[in-house]
């Protein structure tokens, strides 16, 4: 995948202010990651605003993901090469 490049879809929970007679709600929501070829292990990618939100006066949280590097049984990764 680091190779070629692909989207991961993560679905993640969260908590939200929906106004006085709802208050706080919990929903998910679906994010889709993309993962650009060659994208080195420690890479974030952030979400802004994606985060809970508690109450009307309170800005949402990001959220971000940190690339990290899967042993593979075949291939080995030396900086930017992938040894076989």
């Amino acid at each position: 995948e680091v190779n070629k490049g692909t989207t991961r879809k993560i679905k993640i929970t969260r908590n939200r202010y929906k106004g006085e007679e709802n208050g706080v709600v919990r929903e998910e929501k679906f994010l889709d990651i993309p993962i650009k070829p060659g994208w080195k292990e420690g890479t974030k990618i952030t979400f802004e605003g994606e985060g809970d939100a508690a109450d009307p006066h309170t800005i949402p949280g990001d959220i971000v993901f940190i690339i990290r590097d899967k042993p593979h049984p075949l291939f080995e990764r030396s900086n930017a090469d992938i040894i076989y």
